[in-house]
């Protein structure tokens, strides 16, 4: 062989080994780490390592247990003892690794988690979907699995008008009920963003049931738990009533007095009353009024006779009621301004 021959044979032998030093740095392995890792996806990398790099079966042990890290490799040479790590082929090396971190769990108690996993609280379908897969994977349905994560998918449904709809179908796959069901969400989403610009004062934009107001929802209403005068019920007006009891005397203003034995003296006021009286005046809703004259609160006010020693200064004025003056008796501390009924019709 000349040297020109020799030459191109060296340089042959180089590129080759350059090549394979190339090719053995194609990714990287770190030391397997129980706490972040499952063992059966640390070694699916592996391989996948082992193919990315050419690297020959009778160097597959040599190589895995390089890149186990120490404490691994530690807890392998008890498991195995005996024996030696080295003097051990490839799958028992793995099978013992992964009867230690991932013993096989029983089918059973699998496939229990796997039908009781029901959609959760926000969980989208796609998140759904992934987590069935999941749980199937122990649970070792066969031919069967396809069948089994459409029956899950559909019984765990959070939406039952899809769960329905699903329900009425025939020759449904895995695949279609879950597209359907991507479908649905994506339409009532859609629905849910164009029909939101419309809905304008929604909750006030209806009359409450309990007082026909419609400044508030009947949750809030006052009358919530106050009794109506119509039926006696609690929990509305005598306007909002539906009761079919009707009275003879229901159109007309009642007034309700605990009379006194004594008149009412409008001129003066007795201010050593040993006895207080209590009046009880019941207001009602005149339904033949018109809408805009319909009184805003329906009430009961309890009336009061406050006895107070000593004098005080009384505060007259005289008010033109019905076309006639009158002398009253000013009350700034009271809600409201009264007269006795007798008084009242002889102003009518």
């Amino acid at each position: 062989m000349d040297q020109s021959s020799s030459e191109e044979s060296n340089v042959t032998v180089t590129e080759t080994r350059s090549r394979h030093i190339m090719a053995g740095i194609i990714g990287h392995m770190d030391p397997f780490d129980e706490s972040g890792e499952q063992w059966a996806t640390y070694i699916e990398r592996f391989e996948h390592y082992v193919l990315a790099n050419e690297i020959r079966d009778t160097k597959k042990v040599p190589v895995l247990l390089s890149v186990l890290g120490s404490k691994t490799y530690g807890l392998l040479r008890s498991l195995i003892a005996p024996e030696k790590p080295g003097e051990m082929d490839y799958d028992n090396i793995v099978g013992a690794l992964q009867a230690h971190f991932a013993p096989k769990p029983l089918v059973i108690a699998e496939r229990f988690r796997f039908h009781k996993r029901n959609q959760g609280e926000g969980e989208t379908v796609a998140q759904y979907v992934a987590v069935l897969k999941g749980l199937s994977e122990h649970c070792e349905f066969g031919a069967y699995l396809e069948d089994a994560l459409r029956d899950r998918f559909v019984c765990g449904l959070k939406s039952e008008t899809v769960q329905k709809r699903l329900l009425t179908e025939k020759d449904l796959t895995f695949q279609k009920v879950v597209d359907y069901a991507i479908s649905a969400k994506t339409a009532a989403r859609d629905v849910q963003q164009l029909s939101g610009s419309l809905k304008v004062n929604a909750v006030f934009s209806q009359k409450c049931w309990r007082c026909g107001k419609t400044n508030h929802n009947d949750e809030n209403c006052w009358y919530k738990d106050r009794d109506c005068h119509q039926c006696g019920r609690k929990g509305h007006t005598k306007r909002m009533c539906k009761s079919k009891v009707k009275n003879g005397r229901d159109r007309e203003w009642k007034q309700k007095v605990e009379k006194p034995k004594q008149k009412c003296n409008t001129s003066k006021r007795s201010v050593k009353s040993k006895k207080k009286r209590i009046y009880h005046v019941e207001t009602r809703d005149d339904e033949s009024e018109s809408e805009g004259n319909k009184s805003d609160t329906d009430c009961e006010l309890g009336l009061y006779a406050m006895s107070q020693k000593g004098k005080y200064s009384r505060i007259s004025v005289l008010p033109v009621v019905n076309g006639k003056k009158m002398e009253m008796e000013l009350d700034t501390g009271a809600a409201v301004s009264l007269i006795p009924w007798e008084q009242y019709k002889n102003t009518r």
